[in-house]
């Protein structure tokens, strides 16, 4: 995941105004039936915005939704980097304007879909992935009832914006089949001297023509290819170092329809693609036909049986979460956090490169777990020692989570946990305090100080403990 900055914040304002006015849009009429939800969708993507493709699934109670983009940033990242002349990499990663429009007008859809459906929809998800350029996505997660509360008034939006998770991060996938989507494109607008030349420079002519429908009945080779070419499933799985395998699932079809000799049939192939920087090539396309069932080639180590089993563990650039309310709540609870260590004078004074993550775990309870990588300033400053306790700056840090974190879950009326969780790595143990929810609730209501509820316990971290919030430094922070 990117650090993301003020200046790609800013970017963003717009559409959390438009998400916040969205949520007015909904008629509470059930105008989209559950089985036409997804045609619905894509139909008021292509029509009313000109977006000719997106991909819509249902995943739990979850809508996800992938819009693919040319080209995601206004700058053009390459070009930037190399000029040697970028002093404000923040400034790079600004979605251009017509992205913003596209984003925007996928999320009002949205909204319209979820508002105004008997479907049970609880979290919405949006992926906008540049396939072209960057291969960077930009991400947003909600729930449905902020979108209702927001709209009548029961949040103010400051506080919905809040509640809106936002993401930039690199999809590898999409750099990786980037090459694929460009071949099939060439089959169906290229001509066979340019294909030939692109593609198999090395290859006869007679040994992919037929096979890609560039000849006639007779055998004789076309200018054009005589098929349509629809791309249905494409995934990748990296075998060593720039070394990609990518599957390809496509429909093919006849360009004519009077062409009587090409049947409509779904075909599937493999291809070899190697990476060089930001470069990626075709080596070899190996129809998955010709792979035999047990035995591997000696250049080629994978059979159509282990492409069958391994393939749905294989990567795709778009795959919805599986939202539920515990993850959903942590993840808002990393970002409302780390704003709040941002703003906070004293954390800001008292801490150095806080670094912080939250998430829900389900054993052996359930609870939420706060894990920081903040060092304190002041030289030879420690999180805690036996004879001391915590030290008073840590405790308020933790404090002002835990009145965060105990007004937000009275907000959404979640009690489905035991306890709130807060770690130190120091002097090679991992220590937890932990605050359960009843405790909690005296918190909130001011019946108890933090410190006189969090229990102690301590543990040696084992080789795979994953202290997910950052790299801790030892001896020095919460």
């Amino acid at each position: 995941m990117l650090k993301r900055g003020q200046a790609f914040i800013d970017c963003l304002s717009p559409l959390f105004f438009a998400l916040s006015f969205l949520a007015l849009s909904g008629c509470g009429q059930v105008t989209y039936p559950e089985a036409q939800c997804k045609q619905a969708l894509q139909d008021i993507a292509r029509k009313e915005y000109k977006i000719p493709h997106i991909e819509v699934e249902f995943v739990g109670t979850t809508l996800g939704v992938f819009l693919p983009l040319d080209q995601l940033f206004a700058a053009d990242l390459k070009a930037a980097l190399l000029s040697g002349k970028v002093t404000d990499m923040e400034s790079l990663f600004q979605p251009t304007d017509a992205v913003i429009d596209k984003v925007e007008n996928m999320l009002f859809s949205m909204s319209r879909i979820m508002l105004s459906t008997d479907k049970k929809i609880d979290f919405y998800y949006l992926q906008a992935t540049d396939i072209e350029k960057s291969g960077m996505d930009l991400t947003f997660m909600g729930q449905i009832d902020d979108l209702k509360r927001v709209r009548f008034w029961d949040i103010p939006r400051s506080e919905y914006r809040k509640r809106i998770i936002h993401d930039l991060q690199m999809n590898r996938a999409a750099l990786w089949h980037r090459p694929v989507r460009h071949f099939f494109k060439d089959l169906n607008d290229g001509q066979e001297g340019e294909i030939q030349k692109t593609y198999f420079p090395k290859t006869a002519q007679s040994k992919w023509t037929k096979e890609f429908f560039f000849t006639d009945d007779s055998g004789k080779v076309l200018s054009q290819g005589r098929a349509r070419w629809t791309l249905l499933d494409v995934r990748s799985i990296p075998i060593q170092d720039n070394e990609i395998v990518v599957y390809a699932k496509v429909q093919v079809a006849p360009r004519d329809a009077t062409d009587k000799k090409i049947r409509s049939e779904t075909m599937e192939y493999l291809f070899q693609v190697s990476t060089a920087g930001d470069t990626e090539k075709i080596r070899r396309i190996i129809p998955l036909a010709y792979l035999d069932d047990k035995s591997t080639h000696p250049d080629f180590a994978f059979t159509r049986e282990m492409v069958s089993q391994s393939l749905p563990n294989w990567e795709t650039e778009f795959k919805t979460p599986d939202i539920t309310m515990g993850d959903f709540l942590a993840r808002q609870f990393t970002r409302r956090f780390q704003q709040l260590a941002a703003e906070d004078e004293r954390i800001f004074n008292t801490f150095s490169n806080v670094k912080l993550a939250v998430r829900f775990e389900e054993s052996p309870d359930r609870h939420f777990l706060f894990n920081a990588a903040a060092p304190l300033k002041g030289p030879g400053q420690v999180a805690y020692t036996p004879a001391k306790g915590l030290h008073e700056d840590v405790l308020y840090f933790w404090g002002r989570i835990a009145r965060e974190f105990v007004e937000v879950l009275r907000s959404y009326s979640f009690q489905d946990y035991k306890s709130l969780r807060f770690q130190i790595y120091q002097d090679g143990k991992l220590m937890t305090w932990t605050a359960g929810r009843e405790d909690l609730e005296l918190f909130r209501r001011h019946k108890k100080d933090l410190a006189s509820i969090l229990r102690l316990s301590e543990s040696v971290p084992g080789p795979t403990e994953d202290l997910e919030a950052a790299d801790p430094a030892p001896s020095t922070g919460p």
